[in-house]
């Protein structure tokens, strides 16, 4: 099973301003999403030096990925999504707003911390999904591609380029500052998505159908949550292609989580990379991811869509192992930075999949669903690279490596499927379009 490569998109073609306030919504709300992850475990650092303490605020990452997500994804495909997105911005910004003031009053105890994280990750498991599957409502499918290189791009920067160091020499002023300033990314955000959704009733030619069509209302809106839920489900886990896909992300997921649970230890005792210097050796994702969003594209249009995703998937398994194997500073920052290439290449070439194949009325709960898999089996991944860490620093690295080769082999036909029929999707779009 082929896929032809893919027509790239007429270079005079543009992605429209709707589109860059979209854009520019969803990277300000990933700059609040650095900013926050940088600061809190600084803020918790000052209350308690227990690392089990500081620990838990990975936990109550997580947590809503398990708990909430599925729930979300049945409001996703029941309410206007882009009315949804504003409305969990604004919630995730008060909720930083009141931890801001607790911070400035003497107030903030390890609880207001893990509240807060739990709280904006219940409102991300809303704002996540609806950045990546509503943008094949504001461009055309020919299109989808380079707009979802955009949105990639605009996340690497914001989030893992810019959030950082910015939170980082905010905190050194006040610590106040970098939370202050998460509050107000996700309140900008909140009112741009709101000017999207007006400028998208004002286009002309805009169907009053289409907003409840993308929303689910009509076949959602009498179906009981929990029936909501077990369809959701049951369109992933119920088909070959969706479950291949859904084991393939999660083998993933794993493999990553088993080298970056224990990066910081084998950066400074094996390359012997400085305290001070860290962050800057582990940017170097986030350039390879930058560059990756800029080529993503044309590598899918001139390699062909499965071509792209099985590369990219093989690439960052071998990148790990090449990692894990030869052990020198300058030389890993290199390969870390191909696997942020590889990763961004694999996230804009299958990110079609859900925007252009899976049914609108199931495409929140069916996001969710997936998701809660590989977000969910993450903190696995995490433990067995901290045990295996304990073993030998590299061992994580080969392992993790190995799995992340061997998964997208195993799942190699559900990639091709997926490849195609996103092929076949953007091409009837595009005579659609005409």
């Amino acid at each position: 099973m082929t896929t032809e490569p893919s027509a790239a998109p007429p270079r005079t073609e543009r992605l429209g301003g709707i589109f860059h306030r979209f854009w520019a919504a969803g990277t300000l709300t990933n700059l609040g999403d650095g900013m926050l992850a940088t600061a809190l475990p600084l803020i918790a650092a000052t209350l308690t030096h227990d690392p089990l303490a500081v620990s838990g605020l990975v936990v109550a990452r997580y947590l809503p990925w398990l708990l909430v997500a599925p729930f979300a994804g049945v409001l996703l495909d029941r309410v206007d999504r882009l009315r949804a997105m504003a409305v969990s911005s604004t919630v995730a910004a008060i909720a930083v707003a009141a931890l801001a003031v607790a911070i400035a009053t003497g107030g903030a105890t390890l609880w207001a911390l893990y509240a807060t994280i739990f709280v904006v990750i219940c409102c991300e498991t809303v704002t996540d999904p609806v950045t990546r599957i509503t943008v094949s409502r504001i461009v055309p499918g020919r299109l989808l591609d380079h707009a979802n290189s955009r949105l990639e791009g605009g996340r690497l920067v914001a989030q893992d380029c810019v959030a950082t160091p910015v939170a980082g020499v905010l905190f050194a002023v006040a610590a106040v500052l970098p939370v202050a300033g998460t509050a107000l990314s996700y309140a900008l955000c909140a009112v741009l998505v709101v000017t999207v959704a007006l400028m998208l009733r004002r286009a002309s030619g805009l169907a009053e159908s289409t907003e409840t069509t993308e929303s689910g209302e009509d076949t959602e809106s009498g179906q009981g949550v929990l029936r909501s839920l077990r369809e959701g489900f049951a369109y992933v886990f119920g088909q070959s292609l969706t479950r291949g896909l859904a084991f393939n992300n999660a083998g993933m997921m794993i493999g990553i989580q088993m080298a970056t649970s224990v990066m910081v230890l084998y950066a400074q005792d094996v390359l012997g990379v400085p305290e001070a210097l860290y962050g800057l050796f582990l940017a170097s994702i986030a350039v390879g991811g930058v560059l990756g969003s800029v080529l993503a594209a044309r590598l899918v249009a001139g390699l062909g869509r499965r071509t792209a995703m099985m590369g990219g998937y093989l690439g960052m398994g071998a990148c790990l192992l090449v990692v894990g194997l030869v052990p020198h500073a300058w030389f890993v920052a290199f390969v870390w930075g191909l696997l942020g290439l590889c990763m961004t290449v694999t996230n804009v070439s299958g990110s079609l999949f859900f925007q252009a194949v899976v049914p609108s009325r199931v495409r929140g709960r069916a996001g969710a669903a997936f998701r809660m898999v590989g977000w969910g089996l993450s903190p696995v991944g995490a433990l067995l690279g901290g045990l295996l860490g304990r073993i030998d620093l590299a061992l994580p690295f080969l392992v993790g490596g190995l799995v992340m080769v061997v998964t997208p082999l195993a799942f190699r036909g559900a990639v091709a499927e997926c490849a195609r029929l996103s092929d076949e999707a953007v091409a009837s779009a595009g005579d659609d379009d005409r």
